[in-house]
This record gives structure tokens, sequence and C-alpha cells, in this order.
């Protein structure tokens, strides 16, 4: 069975000024205390990132395992819609195959990984990615360039175009 590829147009730089080092500790000491401050005091601006439904104050009984793994991808809430998947669906997988072995670019349809090698953060466990504005900019220009010049893959690189132009244009 195949994942499905999600996207989601992130602030990543407002993410980066308020959340990011406070969840890259979490991964590393295994202890979610910033996370819970951070999501109390945000409350009002997260959302149930399975729902989308707005975070109540027992919104803690939702939680299933307790680890930084779950806690950040509520506070992750702030910074993206998560009813409004921008993603390549199944697609993914024949496009990441084509930009491989084609493109001779390095071209990302996923990003970075937040925290350290071995424990990335990852609350679904099936990969978590995250783009800067730049990088998403870099990935669109570099799509579009290889549309132009090979025609054959304008309707495959399509899509990828797309989600990138959405991205692109929401910042």
């Amino acid at each position: 069975m195949s994942m499905e590829h999600k996207a989601f147009i992130f602030d990543y730089e407002a993410f980066e000024l308020e959340l990011k080092e406070i969840l890259e500790t979490a991964l590393d000491l295994n202890d979610t205390e910033g996370l819970e401050k951070f999501i109390k005091l945000n409350i009002n601006y997260l959302i149930d990132p399975y729902e989308g439904e707005q975070l109540s104050e027992d919104w803690n009984e939702m939680l299933e395992y307790r680890d930084p793994h779950e806690y950040g991808d509520f506070a992750l809430t702030k910074f993206y819609n998560a009813t409004d998947d921008i993603g390549l669906n199944y697609e993914w997988i024949e496009i990441g195959d084509m930009l491989s072995s084609e493109s001779g670019e390095s071209i990302s349809i996923f990003g970075n990984s937040i925290g350290k090698d071995g424990n990335y953060f990852d609350p679904g466990k099936m990969g978590s990615y995250f783009q800067s504005s730049r990088m998403v900019k870099e990935n669109n220009d570099r799509i579009n360039i290889l549309i132009k010049s090979k025609l054959v893959y304008r309707e495959l690189l399509t899509p990828v175009s797309c989600m990138f132009d959405a991205a692109t244009l929401s910042n």
C-alpha cells in the first residue's frame, strides 16, 4: 500500500520564529513541556489536525501517545490550514521517480525534516517535511524550467507546478 502525498501552504518563517526551536528541543529531550505551553498560549489559533475543528480547552484528551510528535502536530496548526491539502495524492511516486532520474537537478517535492538524525518530527509515521518560502520558489522555478525543456513531462509535472504556485502566491 502506498502513501498519499499531502501538502499544505505553511508559514515557515513564522514557524521558524515561534515554534521550531521548541519542537526541536522537545524531540531532543523527549519532553513535551515547551510544546504544551505553546499550545496553551496559542489555543485560539490552533485546530485539531485530524478533524479541522477549533481546539477546545480539553484538547489534550484527544492525545493517544502524549509524545513530542503528537503535541507538535497540534502546535503546528497555527502555521497552516489542516483542511486545505494541496498535495500530489498518489501521483507523487511517479513524479518522484521521474524527477530523480530525469531532472539532473535537485528538485524536492518534500522538503527538509525537523529534528536530529534518528529522531525526526513524524507524527503520522509516514514522513513530515518542510520548505521555506525560498525553497518553494526555487523548486517551483526548477519545475517550470523542466516543464519547458522536456515537454513530454508537462502533464506529469503540471500538478507539481500548481502546488508550488499555490504556495508561492500565498507568501
